[in-house]
């Protein structure tokens, strides 16, 4: 194990252009000339994997690039969103993982002070691979489409220039909450999912449960009365509008608003 300090590009980009196989990446935040980077230096048959903090309000402050993203799932990789994700792991086959605070940000890699840990004892890099599946496969995280890519695209070309909004920080990476106009979100989704989101709307808590949900389930009935399994299309929808980062999954039925809807 070795400490890793300063700039992390060299030993970064060193690692990928010399992984056979499989490249894993696990960061909240990622930018597109880093991914472009990654493309760029690693060899043709070496896949992909990424976990990100997939959700619209950062693609809109612009702390995570949708591009990114796209950039990944062209190359024929795999996109996965937990939007609880605070971890930065990247892994380089099955033989080297860094664990660092560096986000994939030419920030994170060349302008910050980050440190981090460069690992290349097989049962410690057999552990990160594990975690980094476990994450994967949690019921807390969702996988990309190209589909959700394009949807998220739309949406964002339908916003106003960030520059507009006056009392919105495009700094503060801790601040997720977007306050946007309602119908400049949902003409871009499914009329089921719109109706999922105006109901979220219409509960005054930020934070909400399935139950809440629940107990307007006769909203979904008026307008799909031949619908016999709704509470099974309002589960569905819920995944899909966290899997599209316009709602955030927090566990045990429960959920937080991401957007703030007027």
């Amino acid at each position: 194990m070795e400490i890793l300090k300063g700039e992390l590009t060299e030993r970064f980009f060193d690692l990928v252009s010399s992984s056979k196989e499989k490249i894993r990446l696990c960061a909240p935040y990622v930018k597109t000339d880093v991914v472009k980077n990654v493309n760029k230096n690693k060899k043709e048959k070496v896949k992909i994997e990424i976990i990100s903090n997939f959700n619209l309000a950062n693609f809109y402050r612009k702390s995570s690039d949708i591009g990114a993203f796209k950039e990944i799932i062209q190359s024929k990789g795999k996109v996965y969103n937990n939007q609880s994700l605070h971890a930065k792991i990247y892994i380089f086959d099955d033989n080297y993982s860094i664990i660092t605070s560096a986000n994939l940000t030419t920030s994170g890699f060349k302008r910050n002070v980050e440190y981090g840990v460069f690992i290349k004892e097989k049962n410690l890099v057999a552990e990160t691979i594990n975690d980094f599946n476990l994450i994967c496969h949690s019921d807390n995280t969702g996988k990309i489409s190209f589909k959700d890519i394009n949807s998220i695209e739309e949406i964002l070309n339908c916003l106003p220039p960030i520059n507009d909004m006056g009392y919105f920080n495009i700094n503060d990476e801790l601040n997720t909450k977007l306050e946007v106009d309602f119908k400049k979100i949902t003409k871009e989704l499914s009329p089921w999912k719109s109706l999922t989101l105006e109901v979220i709307n219409s509960i005054e808590q930020n934070e909400f449960s399935l139950t809440d949900i629940y107990k307007k389930e006769e909203i979904f009935k008026l307008t799909y009365p031949n619908n016999n399994t709704i509470r099974d299309s309002i589960r569905r929808n819920l995944q899909e509008l966290r899997d599209l980062g316009l709602i955030r999954f927090l566990g045990n039925g429960k959920y937080e608003k991401i957007i703030g809807i007027k």
